[in-house]
Order: structure tokens, then sequence, then C-alpha cells
């Protein structure tokens, strides 16, 4: 049975990022990666979360869990800050198999209307990969940043539906790295249903076109319509 260790950035008294309308980065991340572990566990991996509430988690303990815990791949998800927009991975300088990772995940994210920032690595002054989490992780190991919280982009991630549907973006690239095929939630014996997604329903078309996308890939048929 294959094992993944997702980390849920920040923590207690690192609330990370604060975005607008007072949203916490630590907050959002937990979220993300309830909803990501819960998509893996449903097809059948085990999962090890590096919290499962708000308390101090410093990236030291979760990489001394994470070892401890021997799993085939380990993601941290974390969001962003600095007024940008889009999503964005980073794995290690080896590549391999964290490289695949980290491109099937964002594969994932983009599919839902993300701007994608690219997989990338990012270095430190003496050549090693500048992540604690990256660098210091035996398994392949990578980090999401899935939006910006202090931009227009947090309208991606401000509720908790639209977490939970990034949260199974991230599992759709985990399983894909895994080579498990993704397995719709709805029956096949079911009828079909049809859905029409009115945009003024949310924040902005994107999230409507990120609505659609899950329901058909729930197996139902559906289109936008504006209101």
């Amino acid at each position: 049975m294959s094992k993944v260790f997702i980390g849920a950035g920040h923590g207690g008294g690192d609330s990370g990022a604060v975005g607008r309308g007072g949203l916490l980065e630590k907050s959002l991340n937990l979220s993300i990666a309830k909803a990501c572990a819960a998509e893996l566990e449903r097809h059948g991996v085990k999962v090890k979360l590096s919290r499962t509430k708000d308390e101090n988690d410093p990236v030291e303990q979760e990489v001394a869990e994470c070892n401890s815990y021997a799993p085939d791949l380990a993601v941290d998800i974390h969001n962003n800050a600095g007024g940008g927009d889009g999503a964005e991975t980073f794995y290690s300088r080896v590549g391999g198999t964290g490289k695949k990772l980290a491109e099937n995940i964002l594969t994932e994210i983009a599919a839902m209307g993300q701007k994608s920032r690219g997989a990338k690595t990012r270095l430190n002054s003496s050549g090693a990969d500048y992540y604690a989490f990256i660098r210091q992780t035996k398994a392949p190991a990578v980090i999401v940043e899935c939006a910006f919280v202090d931009s227009a982009d947090i309208a991606l991630i401000d509720t908790e539906p639209e977490r939970t549907a990034i949260g199974e973006a991230i599992a759709r690239g985990i399983l894909r790295t895994l080579g498990i095929a993704y397995k719709p939630e709805k029956s096949p014996q079911e009828p079909r249903k049809f859905y029409r997604v009115q945009t003024g329903a949310f924040s902005d078309e994107r999230n409507a076109k990120a609505e659609v996308q899950r329901l058909k890939r729930a197996g139902f048929e559906a289109i936008i319509v504006s209101q």
C-alpha cells in the first residue's frame, strides 16, 4: 500500500501570510491538506498529516515526522504572498520522482483554471536545495504554493468548497505520480445529472469554470451560464 506524508505549512504561533479579509495561511493550508488526505485515503493510500489542528509545527518537526513515517512521497502545502497570482511547485535539484510529482500536481491545479507559475527548483548560496522540507526529507518531496492570499487570487481558496477542490486536485497529482487511477465519486450506475453553473454564484468566471471541471470529473454534465 502506498504511503504519503502531507504537511500543512505553519501553525500555532506561526500564522504564515495574512490574507485579504484576515484569512490566515496556516488555516488555509490545513483545510487544503485535510481535503487532499481524504481524497488519497478514498483511493486506498495511507496518509499521515503533519498536523490535524492549529498547533506549532516547525519544519524541523515536520521533516522528522516525515522521515520516521518513511512515505513514498511527501508534499508540503502552502499559500503565497506578495501580490501575485497563480500556483507554483518546488522540487529538489536532483529532479527524478520529485520533479514528476511537482509537475503532476501543478497540471491538476492548472486544470481548475488557476494560472501556473511553473514547477521549479530553488537553491541556497551553497547550491543545495533552499527549502529544508525538500533538502532534508528522505522521500521525494515537493512544496505546493496554491494561490496568493494578499491579492484577488485568494478568490480561488476563500471558501471551504474551493479549498476542498484544490486539495483534491493536489491529490490527483499525487495519485498520478503513484500510478493509481483516479476513481470518480459517482457510481456509473446512477443516472447522469445535468448542471448549469451560474457565473453570478462565484467570485469570478475562473471559479465557475473550476466548478464545471469538478462536476465533470464526478461524472456529471455541466455548462456555464451567465446570470
